[in-house]
């Protein structure tokens, strides 16, 4: 694991969500529990790897859904709350600037 994102475990962390097309959807928030480094995530069109290194996030806040209620979130293995997520994009909370200002 890289000791640069071990710093991440414990901190509350917006992870921002894009499409693969790079559109952004959205941020959840929730609290990073482990981090782990140049972890293999899939390959390019030529089959060269694409490694990066990741947080997994635990106690994600649901979101509003069109009703207003809430919504939990699910990771592609159907588990609700928590998942892995590239560091590069998350932010902790209370660093920098808000994703969204008016």
């Amino acid at each position: 694991m890289s000791a640069r994102n071990y710093h991440l475990v414990g901190k509350r962390v917006r992870v921002h969500l894009y499409t693969r097309e790079g559109f952004l959807l959205g941020a959840l928030e929730g609290r990073v529990a482990d981090a782990s480094g140049d972890v293999l995530v899939g390959t390019d069109a030529e089959g060269r790897e694409i490694r990066k290194d990741l947080v997994y996030v635990v106690d994600i806040e649901p979101s509003k859904g069109p009703e207003g209620e809430e919504v939990p979130y699910k990771n592609s293995a159907g588990g609700e709350g928590e998942g892995w997520f590239a560091v590069q994009d998350v932010t902790v909370v209370g660093d920098g600037p808000p994703l969204m200002a008016n």
